[in-house]
């Protein structure tokens, strides 16, 4: 099994990792691009880091519903792709139905949380070479561990805060390269397929503000660092246990479909 997970990660780190790694980055950035942009050439004390990861979190398009595409980009139409070479049933028969589903799902998960959060973690320490972390603003704004936006942790524990944006960031990537895995069991279209994270996240808001459900308690602001439950590590494991569970449920899901379309042939060829 290792050595079938060794050749698929290998897959999985192309240029499209590097390319998805810095999508991340610019997402985070696009949302506040004239301040960045204005903050670099002023050099003023008043701009930090928080400010531009914080004012992408509350509302930025580009971290709602850009940013995913980029966690499905690496390895989600991996399938897809074996398929239309009419590869599949080699690969299967040489490396078993359900191994061969269920580490293209582990390493495609992995190389999506992973993307998501070495992007960010990499953005904030560039950021962090010309701004302070925070500024006095924030300083004396902070209330209690429970802020939003995680603000008390970027003040007083700011390595922290820089992990829990990468964990969150990981589990949303991990979240959303599964669902773009799952839909190409259906799907053989790449560009379809790894936009669909876009849409995916669209509906997701959409039904929600339908639905008028609490900002605070829906699960797309706890993965994006909007909401913050009693405080950031309670919010982390909060994400996690709920990540774990559909990443798991999804997971199964792909590889029962997988393995019964393999069995029937329905795979084996292009649609």
């Amino acid at each position: 099994m290792s050595r079938v997970f060794i050749n698929e990660w290998k897959r999985a780190s192309n240029i499209s990792t590097v390319i998805a790694i810095v999508g991340v980055m610019f997402c985070i950035c696009f949302d506040s691009w004239n301040d960045l942009a204005g903050a670099m050439q002023s050099g003023n004390a008043v701009w930090c880091v928080y400010y531009f990861t914080s004012n992408s979190a509350f509302g930025g398009m580009c971290r709602n519903y850009i940013l995913p595409v980029f966690a499905a980009l690496p390895f989600a139409t991996s399938l897809c792709e074996e398929r239309n070479n009419k590869a599949v049933a080699y690969i299967a028969s040489r490396e078993g139905m359900r191994r061969y589903g269920t580490i293209k799902y582990i390493v495609n998960i992995l190389m999506g949380g992973l993307v998501v959060a070495f992007g960010t973690v990499l953005l904030i320490l560039l950021l962090r070479m010309r701004f302070p972390m925070t500024n006095d603003y924030y300083d004396t704004s902070v209330s209690d561990t429970a802020d939003i936006l995680h603000k008390w942790l970027a003040v007083y524990h700011p390595v922290r805060y820089c992990m829990t944006e990468a964990a969150l960031g990981f589990m949303r990537g991990m979240i959303w390269s599964g669902v773009s895995m799952f839909v190409s069991l259906y799907l053989t279209d790449r560009l379809v397929i790894t936009m669909f994270p876009f849409f995916g996240s669209y509906v997701v808001v959409r039904i929600s503000q339908m639905l008028s459900l609490d900002a605070d308690w829906r699960f797309d602001q706890i993965l994006v660092g909007r909401t913050v439950i009693r405080d950031s590590a309670y919010t982390v494991m909060i994400a996690a246990i709920v990540s774990g569970i559909l990443v798991f449920l999804i997971g199964v899901c792909f590889a029962k479909k997988l393995v019964r379309g393999l069995r029937e042939g329905t795979f084996y060829e292009s649609k």
